[in-house]
């Protein structure tokens, strides 16, 4: 699939304007719809319909964003698991800390993706995104524990909630014995 490159890296990241952009492999053109070629023989499928060029160029570079730059994980989670037994996790708390909360492995993702979108996205275009994966970080607490710092370009959290399972029941949070080590 043709990709309009200079407009692409134009609209991206200074650090990520050299990294390859060929994330479209096993997909064509159809005029403004974007076509998946069948899976061993079974049917081509549609994966995006744009509604004109400038439509299809920001599906591209929503596609591109996902996979270029550098995810932080530099960012210390007050827990993290470190392994389960008989079904049950245990854990290595930390005493400081960014998150108060157990590690999520999508956040540093979630936070490249939405910075490398805010280099070429329109800001309203851009705000869907940043509300979409709040939604997202938020699916698993009962009441809203993720915002995101729209200066900073981070998650920043807004509650103590816990995680829950979809029956608003507390499923995962260090039980008395589950913690094998306190890391300063």
């Amino acid at each position: 699939m043709r990709i309009d490159e200079p407009w692409m890296r134009s609209h991206l990241p200074e650090d990520c304007a050299e990294e390859p952009l060929d994330y479209f492999s096993g997909y064509y053109l159809d005029g403004l719809t974007v076509m998946s070629e069948g899976e061993r023989g079974g049917p081509d499928t549609v994966v995006y319909q744009a509604n004109s060029e400038e439509d299809l160029r920001y599906w591209q570079l929503d596609v591109i964003c996902r996979y270029v730059g550098k995810a932080d994980h530099s960012k210390t989670w007050r827990y993290t698991r470190h392994h389960a037994e008989n079904g049950m996790w245990y854990y290595v708390e930390h005493r400081r800390y960014d998150y108060n909360a157990i590690e999520d492995p999508r956040l540093p993702g979630f936070e490249s993706y939405l910075r490398n979108l805010r280099c070429g996205f329109p800001p309203e275009r851009w705000e869907e995104q940043v509300q979409a994966h709040i939604r997202l970080m938020n699916f698993w607490y009962a009441v809203p524990h993720w915002d995101y710092d729209r200066e900073r370009l981070c998650f920043i959290e807004i509650s103590d909630s816990r995680e829950h399972d979809d029956h608003s029941r507390i499923v995962e949070e260090p039980r008395p014995g589950s913690i094998l080590r306190v890391v300063d």
